[in-house]
């Protein structure tokens, strides 16, 4: 009798782990219901303080390349209670974008993109203890 074996290409199950990752961080967005409308830049013009500082924060985050903290503030902000739709909405799309553009430029090999979807994978991982 012979035997079948099957061969896996070395790291094979990272990459399947890498695709997974970049897959869930793209339907994911920064929680909830999913929005695929673009941000309104206007969502927060009348807001409470709290939240308005931490949408200006992470749109000042944006202007510098500061993705990771750009997130993070989102984040921050999609758990505050009392948000309009349309300020989750703007708060879910930000986070989708921050998402889509890092994975694309990680599937390209941009090691800078790759180091802040895990410090965002990390983060997200501390918030869930």
């Amino acid at each position: 009798m012979s035997e079948i074996t099957r061969d896996r290409p070395a790291g094979g199950g990272r990459s399947l782990a890498v695709c997974a990752f970049i897959t869930v961080a793209l339907l994911g967005g920064c929680g909830g219901r999913p929005s695929y409308k673009p941000a309104d830049p206007k969502a927060f013009d009348s807001a409470p303080a709290e939240a308005k500082a931490l949408w200006d924060g992470g749109q000042a985050a944006l202007q510098t390349n500061g993705v990771v903290a750009a997130y993070l503030q989102f984040r921050l902000l999609r758990g505050q209670s009392g948000l309009s739709p349309e300020q989750i909405s703007s708060v879910d799309a930000e986070c989708r974008k921050i998402n889509e553009t890092l994975a694309a430029a990680s599937l390209k090999g941009d090691q800078a993109a790759k180091d802040a979807l895990q410090e965002i994978r990390s983060s997200a991982r501390t918030r869930a203890r």
